[in-house]
């Protein structure tokens, strides 16, 4: 990791220069969409976890307007209230909108009478989220990676798990 220092000055006709320094480091992120447009990508962000995501959809949304097959891409997202902290449901429903996102699943966790969660989300979507993956899918969880990573992790291992004895009990008939 190379670190480089920034500075930052300002000058007023009234006063000397003011200046500040901090240092910033810079490092190489392998986080990205797969080479193949066409690989199916499973997107999970709940909360402050959309950021980055947002910059897969808009990557997502150039390939299109370029003309690239794109393979599918759910993106599960979830936040305290819809009223309060959905503040992207526009930008969201505009990918939708294009073709950029096969599916948004939502969940707001303080709006009903029991907390729902991406990864109930997940749950109740597992034939998809395993085909996804079945089919070479790349998986992303953006987040809290305190407690909703570990839940979506487990939730992931449990779709994994059931599928996949699915499938070998379909196999032995």
């Amino acid at each position: 990791m190379k670190s480089q220092t920034c500075t930052y000055c300002s000058y007023r006709e009234d006063e000397s220069s003011d200046c500040s320094s901090a240092p910033i480091f810079v490092r190489t992120s392998n986080f990205r969409l797969p080479a193949d447009p066409k690989v199916p990508v499973i997107m999970i962000g709940p909360g402050t976890g959309l950021a980055p995501f947002r910059g897969f959809l808009q990557e997502r949304l150039a390939l299109k307007e370029s003309g690239a097959e794109r393979g599918p891409a759910i993106l599960f997202f979830g936040c305290r209230n819809r009223q309060l902290d959905f503040i992207y449901e526009d930008e969201l429903n505009n990918f939708i909108k294009a073709g950029v996102i096969s599916e948004l699943v939502l969940a707001f966790s303080r709006e009903g009478p029991t907390k729902e969660y991406v990864q109930h989300k997940m749950s109740q979507k597992a034939s998809d989220v395993w085909n996804m993956i079945s089919e070479g899918g790349y998986v992303y969880v953006c987040g809290d990676a305190k407690g909703m990573a570990r839940d979506v992790h487990r939730t992931l291992h449990t779709v994994v798990q059931e599928d996949l004895w699915i499938a070998q009990k379909l196999r032995a008939l």
